[in-house]
């Protein structure tokens, strides 16, 4: 019990640390993230908690394919495996799932409505330059809604489950819709190679096609030292990479402290699957 106790403060005071640092300089710093493994590599050691181990290990490698392909920060990755080492298992479940769901439907829902607020101050809400994108939202919308509209009418799902989900999606159907424009306006900058720093995301979907497949990157996003020498070698001096992205700290906080106080409400939410 008293081990319990010290992964929860421990998890929560890393968050808390992380988030800070995050919204402030827009990074998670290792000598946050590495001191954090380390001491749930310890406890798992003490408790012969070999499946934390194994938990977190795999945290780490799915985060680590996530963010070589530019989905998600290296900070962010770090954190998470971190977390689960820490308190891999909380009432006898995975504790990092609650976390992730209520971090990310609750970033969904925040994240879509600034941003299409603020293309819409921006007067920058253009439905041509996004028309695939809201196709592709409607499309999916209108899939979900006849799929909620079945299972809910035979009494598999509870309505709490389809609000809890079906409310974040509405959101981030609406990013999806002009996910384009956000990009575009928010996150791609034009940066010499000279100026270029560790681990640059490139915006691969804005490069023109030629260079595309002369680059040949596949899933590939991360500008690292063998991708720098590639552009070089086709003599750019400039290239479009994405910078300052949503931080995503503050809401891994959230969810990390609501998978503590309710983690019934995720599982009200999943208990159809």
């Amino acid at each position: 019990m008293e081990l319990l106790l010290l992964r929860e403060v421990l998890v929560i005071a890393a968050t808390a640390i992380a988030a800070w640092t995050d919204w402030k300089t827009g990074n998670i710093y290792d000598w946050l993230t590495y001191p954090l493994i380390a001491i749930g590599v310890v406890l798992n050691l003490i408790e012969l908690n070999f499946l934390g181990l194994g938990l977190g290990a795999g945290v780490f490698a799915i985060g680590y394919l996530l963010y070589y392909t530019g989905r998600l920060g290296g900070g962010d990755v770090k954190l998470f495996a971190g977390i689960t080492m820490a308190l891999p298992f909380l009432q006898g479940k995975v504790y990092i799932i609650p976390v992730l769901l209520y971090s990310a439907l609750i970033a969904v829902m925040f994240f879509s409505v600034y941003y299409t607020v603020k293309l819409a101050r921006l007067k920058k809400l253009e439905l041509k330059e996004n028309s695939k994108g809201i196709f592709n939202a409607a499309i999916i919308a209108i899939a979900l809604a006849a799929y909620f509209y079945m299972v809910g009418s035979t009494g598999l799902f509870e309505m709490q489950s389809i609000y809890i989900i079906g409310v974040p999606i509405a959101f981030a159907l609406l990013f999806l819709a002009f996910e384009k424009s956000i990009r575009k306006n928010f996150f791609v900058k034009k940066i010499a190679l000279s100026k270029l720093e560790e681990d640059e995301l490139i915006a691969w979907e804005f490069l023109p096609e030629k260079l595309q497949k002369k680059l040949g990157l596949k899933a590939k996003r991360i500008i690292d030292k063998q991708l720098l020498q590639e552009l070089k070698k086709e003599k750019l001096k400039e290239v479009l990479v994405y910078r300052d992205l949503p931080k995503f700290a503050p809401f891994i906080l959230i969810g990390a402290i609501l998978a503590i106080l309710r983690p019934e409400i995720i599982a009200i939410a999943l208990k159809p699957w």
